[in-house]
C-alpha cells in the first residue's frame, strides 16, 4: 500500500443517500475495511481531506454522529501492517480496542492497531486528525507498541503537545505533502510520531516495572543508533549492554521477534525512507542499500521484495514522481 496514493477530498451534505455510500467507499479506500453506521442517515454530514507520502498519510475528518466498526479481516498488504494515531480536535467520542475503552475528548491522542478490531462511537459533531504509518516505521517491536492501543495520551502538554500542533498544522496544509519539501516534512513528522510512541512505551514500562521489556526498549534504542555499523552483531550489542548473547536473544524472542529479524527490518525501513526522498534521487538503489550495510544488490532486492511486495527499483519509481 502506497499511502501517497490516498490523496482525496470529499464533502457529504445532509440527506444525500448516494453520498453516504460514497463516503463509506472513501473511508474503506483510505483505511482498513470499516463498517460505518450514521446515527441519522437523513441528517448525516461529513467532510474528509487526505494526502500522504510513501510512509505517512494524514487525514482530516469532520462528521456528525455515527459509529465505526473495524472487524477482523484477512490482511492483504504484503507483510505490512499499520498504526494510526488520532488527535481529537473537537467533539467527543469513545474508542475501544482489545480490552480497553478510551474517552476521546478535545486534546486526546490515541493509538490504533489497524490489524485488530476496534470501535469508534461519536454522539455529536466532531473533528479529528488521523496519521497512519507502517508498523515497520516504528523503531520498537510491534508487541510493545500494541500494548498502548486505546491508551490515553494527553495532547495538551509535554511531547504530545508537539505532535498535536504538528498534526493540526499539517492538516491545514495538506497540499504540501505530495511535494519534495512535503516529503521531508513528513519524514520529520514520522520521527516525531514514533518518538511519541516510544516515550509512552518507556513511561508505561517504568511505571509497571516490567524489567525485561524495559531492557528490550533500551536495546532497540542502542541498535537504532548503530544501524549503519556493519560490525553490529549479537556479540557487539551484548558487550555494549553488559549482558550475555543468550540473554540478548531471549529478550528479543520474548518480544516476538528475533534479533536478526529486527536489525534487518529496521535497516530495510531506513532504506525505504531514503529511496522515497527526492533529495536522494541522484543516488542509486545500490548506493542507498550499501549505506545501510546491504552490500549485495541481489540479496537486497530479494529481501526488499519479500518485505514490501515490490522490487526496490520499481517501488522507488512509483513513489518518487509523486514526491517530486
Amino acid at each position: 500500500m502506497d499511502l501517497s496514493a490516498n490523496k482525496a477530498a470529499f464533502t457529504l451534505r445532509p440527506g444525500d443517500a448516494e453520498g453516504i455510500l460514497r463516503w463509506r467507499r472513501e473511508m474503506e479506500r483510505a483505511f482498513p475495511p470499516l463498517h460505518i453506521i450514521p446515527r441519522d442517515a437523513a441528517t448525516f454530514s461529513a467532510s474528509y481531506a487526505a494526502a500522504g507520502t510513501a510512509d505517512l498519510q494524514v487525514s482530516d475528518i469532520r462528521a456528525s454522529a455515527h459509529t465505526v466498526e473495524r472487524r477482523p479481516a484477512p490482511i492483504t498488504e504484503h507483510n505490512i501492517g499499520y498504526y494510526k494515531i488520532s488527535y481529537q480536535v473537537s467533539g467527543t467520542g469513545v474508542m475501544s480496542q482489545g480490552n480497553r475503552e478510551l474517552l476521546l475528548t478535545p486534546g486526546t491522542i490515541a493509538l490504533y492497531d489497524t490489524a485488530l478490531p476496534y470501535d469508534l462511537h461519536f454522539d455529536d459533531d466532531y473533528r479529528f486528525i488521523v496519521a497512519m504509518f507502517p508498523k515497520v516505521a516504528l523503531d520498537l517491536p510491534e508487541g510493545l507498541a500494541t500494548e498502548l492501543t486505546a491508551y490515553p495520551v494527553d495532547g495538551e502538554s509535554g511531547p504530545a503537545s508537539m505532535v498535536a500542533q504538528f498534526l493540526l498544522s499539517l492538516a491545514d496544509n495538506l497540499e504540501i505533502l505530495p511535494s519534495a519539501s512535503g516529503n521531508r516534512i513528513a519524514r520529520t513528522g514520522l520521527d516525531l510520531l514514533t518518538s511519541l510512541v516510544g516515550s509512552e512505551v518507556d513511561s508505561s514500562l517504568v511505571s509497571d516495572r516490567r524489567d525485561r521489556k524495559t531492557v528490550l526498549v533500551e536495546l532497540c534504542h542502542y541498535i537504532n543508533q548503530h544501524l549503519k555499523d556493519p560490525a553490529l552483531s549479537a556479540e557487539s550489542i551484548a558487550a555494549a549492554r553488559f549482558i550475555s548473547t543468550r540473554h540478548l536473544h531471549n529478550i528479543f524472542q520474548a518480544g516476538g521477534v528475533t534479533l536478526a529479524q529486527w536489525i534487518k527490518q529496521r535497516r530495510l525501513q531506513e532504506c525505504r525512507g531514503d529511496m522515497s526522498d527526492p533529495l536522494n534521487a541522484s543516488r542509486s538503489v545500490a548506493e542507498i542499500a550499501a549505506r545501510w550495510t546491504f552490500d549485495d544488490p541481489g540479496y537486497f532486492s530479494r529481501i526488499f521484495k519479500q518485505s514490501f511486495g515490490t522490487p526496490p527499483g520499481e517501488w522507488r519509481r512509483s513513489v518518487l514522481p509523486i514526491a517530486a
